[in-house]
């Protein structure tokens, strides 16, 4: 009885051995007929070279085109915003003139008339635009 089972534990063995040998040798065969069929092939090989390539290139243009517009977005509108402080401070510096202007003109006045009993001011009303 132990004879049999170490018989057929031996015949295990070996055909899980054979399995395995047979199976990486039909796998090793396999890929060597695929290198040699491929490496004769060297228009597929360059097609390949180009197509990862071009993908790549492809999608640095696509990098490029997002960074491009987002940054000229940016710009557009901080040149916008810009133009319109600009605007601002120009129409700030010309009130602030023409208030100036007012000013120099009420001491003037208060200058002519110098008496301290009466004092010949015209009040006026400024409108500023």
């Amino acid at each position: 009885m132990k004879n049999s089972l170490m018989n057929s534990n031996l015949m295990k063995t070996d055909l899980i051995k054979k399995l395995v040998l047979s199976s990486e040798w039909k796998f090793h065969q396999k890929y060597q007929s695929w290198l040699n069929k491929y490496r004769v092939r060297k228009e597929l090989v360059s097609l390949v070279e180009i197509c990862i390539i071009g993908f790549a290139a492809l999608f640095c243009l696509f990098i490029f085109f997002i960074y491009v517009n987002k940054s000229s977005t940016q710009w557009y509108f901080l040149r916008q915003a810009r133009s319109d402080y600009n605007d601002t401070v120009f129409k700030y510096e010309i009130i602030k003139t023409d208030i100036l202007d007012l000013k120099k003109i009420n001491w003037d006045k208060l200058k002519e008339n110098d008496s301290r009993t009466s004092m010949g001011v015209n009040v006026e009303t400024v409108n500023i635009e």
